[in-house]
């Protein structure tokens, strides 16, 4: 058959405004002192730009588009689960909720098994997706359109990763999204878009973005850049049945392949007329290798992310640190105390120490505040020969 229009579509991409970007994304708003413990007064920041994109048909391109090589994949994959077998699997509430969904949650890891031959497969979420369904139907939620975007990123899914692998050893996980279509009738109109990732411009296209939600669930991922738009190449599937899925990247531990994680959204076609509305399911899994078939072992351990390190803005929110109301002397007095604090033995910035009364006790401490001293800024060194002068002259 001959391939489907483009759907010509306009979505907003992120620009690079030297903020790091954040999204609230809650059903229980933030109260007001969460607001004012926060360094997010607002629910949504940084800032975008739309663009007019064409999103083509995918499914006659040559070479075939594949999960390594373009980040997504068009898979066959039967499921025995009906419409409204999908649809009770979201209802919480339904008697068969859980019978079903681990019965389409076995249907997902044998096929993710069979299909990329890794070794473990542990599925954790599924959200079920319709216009006509959501906020009618238990649990439905509706399209995530309009701006491109990733589910995750290295640092979360290496968490995510390293907390799901128990005590397997490993040497690559890949964290993918099944999504496929739940109606006996094919997909019309509201289709997944999907970004060939080997035409996004590395690292310029990839703008971090924090996802706050409830119970105070925070991941990092990426927002589009728009500069380099005109490079980008879109792909959809027309006419998806329900026997039919898209195999996608959320991230993928392995740096040996051509893609790693997918850029996508829901696209629909204004001028179609009619259209029947989308229903389909997105389930998320995280695959494991005992032996990477590239031959590199890139699994993260928390030695080598560092994990103790890794903090997180609702941490430093819980500690009342307010960067936007912090004045010049506050942000000056941050910078500078913490060489003085730890080389008075007040690590934590929180108390004066009293003085042991042998230098001996400081001399290390002195040496190393010494050493460091030429990398300071000129306003810091300043700023301390100043107080050593005065220090002199009492």
């Amino acid at each position: 058959t001959d391939p489907s229009p483009p759907i010509e579509a306009t979505i907003s991409l992120g620009v690079d405004d030297k903020t790091r970007h954040w999204l609230y994304f809650r059903l229980s708003p933030r109260s007001e002192q969460e607001r004012e413990n926060s360094i997010h007064k607002t629910d949504i920041g940084g800032a975008s730009a739309t663009q007019k994109v064409k999103v083509y048909d995918g499914r006659d391109v040559q070479p075939r588009l594949t999960l390594d090589d373009a980040s997504f994949e068009l898979v066959e994959c039967p499921t025995k689960l009906s419409t409204e077998e999908f649809y009770a699997l979201q209802d919480v509430g339904h008697p068969s909720a859980s019978e079903l969904k681990d019965r389409y949650y076995e249907e997902v890891r044998e096929f993710a098994k069979s299909k990329l031959g890794c070794d473990e497969v542990i599925v954790f979420h599924h959200q079920v997706r319709s216009a006509d369904g959501a906020g009618a139907r238990e649990g439905v939620q509706g399209y995530a359109g309009g701006a491109p975007h990733t589910d995750s990123s290295p640092v979360s899914a290496d968490e995510a990763a390293l907390s799901m692998a128990g005590g397997g050893r490993y040497e690559r996980y890949a964290y993918l999204n099944l999504w496929r279509n739940i109606s006996d009738d094919p997909i019309e109109n509201d289709h997944l878009a999907m970004l060939d990732e080997r035409t996004t411009v590395k690292p310029d296209d990839y703008i971090a973005k924090d996802l706050f939600m409830d119970n105070d669930y925070h991941v990092v991922q990426y927002n589009l850049g728009a500069r380099h738009a005109h490079r980008h190449k879109w792909y959809y599937y027309p006419r998806m049945t329900k026997d039919e899925g898209i195999l996608f990247k959320q991230m993928d531990s392995d740096w040996t392949k051509p893609s790693r994680i997918c850029f996508h959204m829901s696209v629909g076609d204004a001028g179609l007329e009619a259209a029947k509305n989308r229903e389909s399911i997105e389930v998320r899994m995280m695959c494991y290798w005992a032996k990477a078939d590239s031959g590199v072992d890139s699994m993260p351990t928390r030695e080598n992310t560092h994990a103790d390190l890794v903090d997180s803005v609702a941490k430093r929110d819980a500690a009342g640190a307010s960067l936007e109301s912090a004045s010049a002397l506050q942000l000056l007095k941050a910078l500078l105390w913490k060489p003085f604090a730890w080389m008075s033995g007040d690590a934590g910035g929180g108390g004066k120490s009293s003085y042991s009364g042998d230098p001996a006790d400081y001399a290390a401490r002195f040496t190393e505040a010494a050493r460091v001293f030429p990398s300071w800024p000129a306003f810091a060194k300043a700023w301390v020969k100043g107080e050593m002068q005065k220090a002199a002259s009492k």
